[in-house]
């Protein structure tokens, strides 16, 4: 979004998710599958999980670094499931472009991006 914009403020943004992906590619899993409402729970499914949140977590960390020294006006808000990174002052193309330059993808984030229109302008 041109950042000259007299119309509208853009708010982005990036939801990382702990255990989900948008899509699970060939031959993933997702690390609950064999450990919710399961009944006989094995060690190896645990590990699976283990090595998961491992890798996973040190991915999000990563991507919010690399956020983190493009822009410093972020609201990061963690929860139960995802970490949340806003912000009104970054454009977020140049957000994504950050991120794929250092070799992430689009299927490790949610990206929601809302335009509110300034008042008074027509």
């Amino acid at each position: 979004m041109d950042s000259n914009n007299e119309t509208c403020v853009q708010r982005a943004s990036f939801i990382f998710n702990y255990f989900e992906k948008k899509e699970w590619l060939l031959g993933e899993k997702p690390p609950l599958v064999d450990i919710i409402k399961v009944k006989d729970v094995q060690p190896e499914s645990l590990r699976y999980f283990a090595e998961f949140m491992y890798t996973r977590l040190n991915r999000i960390s990563e991507m919010m670094n690399i956020l983190s020294k493009a822009h410093d006006n972020w609201a990061v808000t963690g929860w139960k499931d995802n970490i949340l990174m806003e912000t009104e002052s970054l454009d977020f193309n140049d957000a994504i472009k950050a991120l794929a330059n250092q070799g992430f993808h689009d299927d490790e984030f949610v990206l929601k991006v809302e335009y509110t229109r300034k008042w008074g302008v027509l």
